[in-house]
C-alpha cells in the first residue's frame, strides 16, 4: 500500500487513539489527530514524542526514523480538518450514541470513497455504519492495548461492508505490521468473547472465596503462561469498560456473560483500575504496587 501524500486520521487523543496514531506515523503515512477537548490532542502529541524518544533511547527505533514519525503527526482543532483523508478510525468513549453521531458528522464531511473504521471493543459495526450514506465504507479495527507493542488487530465486517473495504483495512493493517484477525459482527467480536468470560470467570473466583487476587493472577501466569494476570489486566482495561463489554455481549448472547456481582460493585464504588489508581490492585505509575486493601475488607465481611 502506497503511503505517500496519503492522510489517515484519528478521532480521539486517549490511550488507544494515541497507540494508532503512532503505528500510523511509523508505518510512513501522514496523520491527523483531533480531539474534541481542548488541548488533548496537543498533549497527545508530546506524549507520542516521548514514546519515540524513549525507543530511540533503548536502541529500538533509529533517531531519523523516531524524527521523521513524529513530524508526520499534525494536529487539527477542527473535525473538518480530516475531510481529505483516505482513512478515518475513532478511538472516543466506548458509547453508542456519541460513536453514531460522530460517524454521522463524518459521513458529511469526508469523500464517498473514505473508508470510517472504529476501534470499538463491543459496539455493532453494522449499528454505526447505519448513521451513514455509504455503509459498505464503514468497518471495525479493534487494536490492542498498548498498540505499539500488540502484535494483532481485530478487522470486522458489517452486514454491509465492502469486500473492498475489508480488502484496505487488511493490507493498512498488515502496513501496520499487524496480524489481522477476521470477525463477523457478533458480540464481543473475537478476542474480547473468548478474554471476557475469563476474568468474569477469574472475579468470581475471588468473589466465592475459591482463591485469592495474588493467586488467581498468579495461576494465569505461572500455569497457563499468561503474561499478566486477568484481575490486572481488567484493572488495566479498566474495570467499567469489562463491565461494559460483558453487557453489551450478554445482551446479544445471553445469561453466561453477565458480569460478577463484584464487578458491578466495583464500578459503583469507582474502582476502575489503572485510570482511578484503585481496583483489584493500587496502582502507580502505570504499575500494580499491592492487592487493594479496600478489596480485601469489602471481601471478607
Amino acid at each position: 500500500m502506497e503511503t505517500s501524500g496519503q492522510i489517515f486520521s484519528v478521532i480521539g487523543a486517549g490511550t488507544m487513539g494515541l497507540g494508532i496514531a503512532q503505528v500510523a506515523a511509523q508505518a510512513g503515512f501522514q496523520v491527523v489527530l483531533y480531539d474534541s477537548v481542548e488541548g488533548a490532542a496537543e498533549k497527545g502529541l508530546e506524549i507520542i514524542n516521548k514514546r519515540l524518544q524513549k525507543l530511540v533511547e533503548k536502541g529500538e527505533l533509529e533517531k531519523s526514523l523516531a524524527k521523521s514519525a513524529g513530524e508526520k503527526i499534525s494536529v487539527t482543532h477542527d473535525l473538518e480538518g480530516v475531510a481529505g483523508s483516505f482513512f478515518v478510525i475513532e478511538a472516543i468513549t466506548e458509547e453508542r450514541e456519541p460513536k453514531k453521531a460522530l460517524f454521522q458528522k463524518l459521513d458529511r464531511l469526508c469523500g464517498a470513497s473514505t473508508i470510517l473504521a472504529s476501534n470499538t471493543s463491543s459496539i455493532p459495526i453494522t449499528e454505526l455504519a447505519s448513521a451513514t450514506r455509504h455503509p459498505e465504507n464503514v468497518i471495525g479495527m479493534h487494536f490492542m492495548n498498548p498498540v505499539p507493542l500488540m502484535a494483532g488487530v481485530e478487522i470486522i465486517k458489517s452486514l454491509k461492508t465492502s469486500e473492498e473495504t475489508y480488502r484496505k483495512t487488511q493490507q493498512l493493517a498488515e502496513k501496520f505490521s499487524k496480524q489481522p484477525v477476521y470477525s463477523s459482527d457478533k458480540a464481543g467480536f473475537v478476542v474480547n468473547r473468548i478474554l471476557m468470560p475469563l476474568i468474569n470467570e477469574a472475579i468470581r473466583v475471588v468473589e466465592e472465596e475459591t482463591s485469592t487476587v495474588e493467586d488467581v493472577d498468579n495461576g494465569a501466569k505461572y500455569c497457563l503462561n499468561h503474561p499478566l494476570g486477568p484481575l490486572a489486566l481488567s484493572d488495566l482495561i479498566g474495570n467499567d469498560t469489562t463491565h461494559h463489554i460483558l453487557s453489551v455481549i450478554e445482551d446479544e448472547l445471553g445469561e453466561r456473560f453477565k458480569p460478577a456481582s463484584l464487578l458491578t460493585r466495583m464500578v459503583e464504588a469507582g474502582l476502575l483500575g489503572n485510570k482511578t489508581g484503585a481496583g483489584f490492585y493500587l496502582w502507580v505509575d502505570n504499575k500494580p504496587q499491592e492487592v487493594n486493601g479496600q478489596l480485601l475488607n469489602y471481601l471478607k465481611q
